[in-house]
Parts: structure tokens; sequence; C-alpha cells
């Protein structure tokens, strides 16, 4: 098995990401797609996208150098993600892993 890692800068952090296998994505796409009843009586997948980037972002996040207010490292947690201040840097950091995972926005509507 191939895994890429990945080391970049967004916004002046330091950030490793991983590349994900297609269990990982197969796993993610399970968690944030629900299933209903469509008007034709079949039924429909509905997918959330931000859950979805969230499974993606935790799941591929291997480090980084954020900490807390007492300056100790931040776990990788998806609590962790989401009290970052600003928003833009989580932004950022799901537009890098879907680059480096190609996934884009198109092919997240078709799954």
């Amino acid at each position: 098995m191939i895994i890429m890692i990945y080391e970049t800068k967004i916004m002046g952090h330091l950030l490793v990401f991983r590349t994900w296998t297609w269990g990982m994505k197969q796993k993610a796409l399970r968690e944030a797609t629900k299933w209903s009843m469509g008007a034709s009586g079949e039924l429909e997948p509905d997918l959330d996208p931000w859950k979805l980037n969230d499974l993606m972002l935790v799941q591929t996040l291997q480090e980084w150098d954020l900490t807390d207010e007492e300056g100790e490292p931040l776990p990788i947690s998806l609590e962790s993600i989401h009290g970052i201040e600003p928003p833009e840097l989580v932004e950022a950091m799901i537009a890098y892993t879907q680059k480096i995972n190609g996934l884009s926005g198109e092919e997240r509507k078709k799954s």
C-alpha cells in the first residue's frame, strides 16, 4: 500500500496530511450519507458535504502545530477542528486535503 504524505504551511501553520485509502473514503461516504424515499418511490442518497469534509479532514490530517491557550498541543479531533479560529484556516485545510485526495465538489455531489 502506498501512502503519500504531504507537509504544507497554511496561514503560518505547519500541517502534515496523508492520502486516504479506499476504505477510509467509503467509510466517510457511508457516515455522511442518509437515504430517504424519493418521489419515484426509490431510495435516494442525501450526502451531507459538511460531515464529509469533517470526516475527510480528521482522517487525513496527521500532524499540526496548533496549540491551546496554555501552549499545549491540540489533539487532532473534530472538537479541536470545530474550535479553530479563524474559520478560514479550516476551510483552507479542507481545500488542501480535497486537492491531494482528488475529491472535487462535483465528485462529492455524485457520491
